[in-house]
């Protein structure tokens, strides 16, 4: 009765061990944090405030999980949170091309409209 209990407690515990996986390498630490970084320049916090809390929330597992030394959860969240960060990066970018390209629509329409006075102004002098 003894025998299967304690095999039970081994298997347990090796598999246990063996999820934790090593530390997170510091290369990739520094990638997800970099990835962040760029999406709070690019503007995310205004822009793609959803994606960039879902990065800094990943981020912060990630932390947590490696404190406590479960190497593999760390690394899946820093991935996550590095794929957040660069969607976040991504939309706050394509929200301030659009808004730029707006913008640019309308100064041509107002140059269009100044053109068309300036003719009429020299067909009726």
């Amino acid at each position: 009765m003894r025998k299967p209990a304690l095999l039970v407690l081994a298997a347990a515990f090796a598999v246990s061990c063996a999820s934790s996986g090593p530390p997170v390498a510091p290369a990739m630490v520094a990638q997800a944090e970099a990835a962040v970084r760029r999406a709070e320049t690019a503007g995310a916090a205004e822009r793609a405030p959803d994606l960039l809390a879902k990065a800094r929330r990943a981020w912060d597992e990630a932390k947590m999980a490696s404190s406590r030394g479960e190497g593999e959860i760390a690394r899946r969240r820093y991935v996550e949170a590095e794929e957040y960060a660069q969607a976040a990066e991504a939309k706050a970018n394509a929200e301030r091309l659009k808004s730029e390209a707006a913008m640019l629509r309308q100064q041509a329409d107002e140059l269009e409209a100044k053109t068309r006075q300036l003719r009429e102004q020299s067909r009726n002098p």
